[in-house]
C-alpha cells in the first residue's frame, strides 16, 4: 500500500469528521489573534474539542502599527488583542481555557524560534491533538511563515504523524495583496467549503469582536474557507519570486533576513516533511 496516499486519505477523513462535529481534538496554530477567524471559523465552530494556540500577542513594538485608539503602551494593546480573541472565539464555542499564548511579539516571532518551538512541542505532547491547522509559507507576514516553520518542526521531536493542514491567509501576486486562496494549489488537493448563512453570520460576529483590526479584516471575504495538507517546504528558499507582501509594505524585516534567521535551525530541520 502507498503509505503517502493512505496518510492523505486518513488525514482528509479526520478533517471531514471534525467539520461534522466529532470530538476529534483540534489544534489551530495561528500567528495572531484574528487569523483563526479569517481561516478556520467554521472548523472551530464545528469542533467539539478545539484549542487555539497563538504564536504572538498581536502587538508590535513599533507604534506605527498600532490603531489610533491605542495610546498608552504595547502591554495595553496586547491585553486588548487578548480580550478580542476571547470574545471572538466565544462565538465559535472555544472557551478561554482552550486559548493558549506562546508569548511571541508581533512581527518578531522568527527571533524567538527556539523558545517558541520548545513551548509548542510541550503543548502538542500535552494536548495530543489529532489534527493540526496552521498557516502556509507564503511570504504574506513573517509571523505567518514562522507559524508554518514552528508547526513543521514541532512534530519531529515527538515522532508523531499528526495530519497538518493549512488555512488560507494572504500573500503577494504581482505586487498586489491576494486573500482567501493559496499561493500555489491544485484544486484537487484542496478542501473548500462554501459557508452557510449561519456560518457567515458567525464569521461576521467573530470579525466584529476585533475592532482594533477593522481595517485589516475588510480585505477578507466571508463566503468560503479552504484547507489543504501542508506541503513539504524548504524554508531556506523564498516562497515565490519577486517581493514578498511584507517587503511590498516596506517593513524592516525582509525575506532574506527571515530566511537567514530560519537557517539558524539545524540543517536537517529546515527541509520539513
Amino acid at each position: 500500500m502507498n503509505w503517502q496516499a493512505e496518510f492523505r486519505r486518513r488525514s482528509f477523513e479526520t478533517l471531514s469528521r471534525t467539520l461534522s462535529g466529532s470530538s476529534i481534538r483540534l489544534a489551530v496554530v495561528a500567528a495572531h489573534p484574528d487569523d483563526e477567524s479569517i481561516g478556520a471559523s467554521r472548523l472551530l465552530a464545528r469542533s467539539q474539542n478545539a484549542y487555539v494556540i497563538f504564536v504572538t500577542d498581536g502587538a508590535p513594538r513599533d507604534e506605527r502599527f498600532w490603531p489610533e485608539t491605542i495610546r498608552s503602551s504595547r502591554a495595553q494593546y496586547a491585553a486588548i488583542r487578548r480580550h478580542e480573541a476571547e470574545r471572538a472565539l466565544g462565538h465559535a464555542g472555544v472557551p478561554e481555557r482552550q486559548i493558549i499564548w506562546l508569548g511571541g511579539v508581533d512581527q518578531e516571532a522568527i527571533f524567538s524560534v527556539p523558545e517558541l518551538l520548545a513551548r509548542l512541542v510541550d503543548l502538542i505532547d500535552k494536548l495530543h491533538p489529532e489534527l493540526l491547522v496552521t498557516h502556509p509559507y507564503e511570504g504574506g507576514h513573517p509571523d505567518h511563515d514562522c507559524a508554518a516553520l514552528l508547526s513543521s518542526l514541532a512534530l519531529e521531536p515527538l515522532g508523531v504523524d499528526i495530519p497538518r493542514f493549512e488555512m488560507t491567509s494572504y500573500h503577494a501576486r504581482d505586487g498586489q495583496l491576494v486573500t482567501g486562496e493559496f499561493l500555489r494549489s491544485d484544486p484537487g488537493e484542496e478542501w473548500r467549503w462554501e459557508l452557510s448563512e449561519e456560518d457567515k453570520t458567525r464569521k461576521r460576529k467573530m470579525f466584529a469582536e476585533y475592532p482594533s483590526q477593522h481595517q485589516v479584516l475588510e480585505s477578507f471575504g466571508i463566503d468560503r474557507e479552504r484547507f489543504r495538507l501542508a506541503p513539504a517546504y524548504d524554508f531556506r528558499k523564498p516562497p515565490h519570486e519577486g517581493k514578498l507582501w511584507y517587503e511590498c509594505l516596506g517593513w524592516a524585516m525582509t525575506g532574506e533576513r527571515w530566511r537567514t534567521l530560519a537557517a539558524a535551525r539545524p540543517e536537517r530541520e529546515l527541509s520539513c516533511r
